[in-house]
């Protein structure tokens, strides 16, 4: 009887173990996922501008595609809406968008601890008068999505305010902005959370 016990047991232990392959692979040492440089843009907010010599508030609610590289290279398009909610008037802009993502210079937690980015935005042919074009410049912390990922800076979400904007060629300014941006990495085959 005991050696029957002694039996059972052993060919449990073992099928356990066995069972154990079919679980979720276990990560190789020294791999890691690599960021797919697919990056979201969303943003809304108010920008408060001169155009046609008149004191201006554009509320803007926009969003973009971009493609990033580990070095924080940025390239897409973006597609906003502006709107004086003063006089009803609205614009949809688009066009091309380019900038960068720069990573803090001080330690986490001090003044210099945060990533700062740009985005310069240049209008289509045609674009409306609330279709301004212009450098922003941003104020950023950053999520990321695995640890390893640290040093890619197409790698993680970034939520941003706007810190600075200049507008770029014409009359029309932009005085001022009020605005929130969120630049995330999305799903793909080489994304870190596919």
């Amino acid at each position: 009887m005991g050696m029957r016990k002694y039996a059972i047991g052993a060919a449990l232990v073992g099928l356990t173990f066995a069972g154990m392959g079919n679980g979720p692979a276990m990560a190789k040492p020294g791999r890691r996922p690599q960021p797919s440089g697919n990056m979201n843009l969303a943003f809304h907010g108010a920008e408060y501008a001169t155009v046609s010599s008149q004191a201006t508030v554009i509320d803007v609610e926009g969003l973009g595609q971009l493609i990033g590289d580990s070095q924080g290279n940025l390239s897409g398009s973006e597609t906003f809406t502006a709107v004086n909610p003063e006089s009803q008037a609205e614009n949809v802009c688009s066009g091309p968008v380019t900038g960068t993502i720069t990573p803090p210079s001080g330690g986490f937690g001090s003044d210099g601890g945060s990533f700062t980015a740009s985005l310069a935005y240049a209008p289509a042919a045609g674009a409306g008068a609330y279709c301004i074009p212009a450098t922003t410049t941003l104020l950023c912390n950053r999520t990321l999505a695995h640890e390893n990922l640290a040093g890619e800076l197409d790698a993680g979400v970034y939520h941003c305010v706007v810190t600075g904007v200049t507008a770029s060629g014409g009359a029309d300014t932009i005085n001022a902005a009020s605005m929130r941006v969120r630049i995330g990495i999305t799903r793909g085959a080489n994304a870190p959370n596919s």
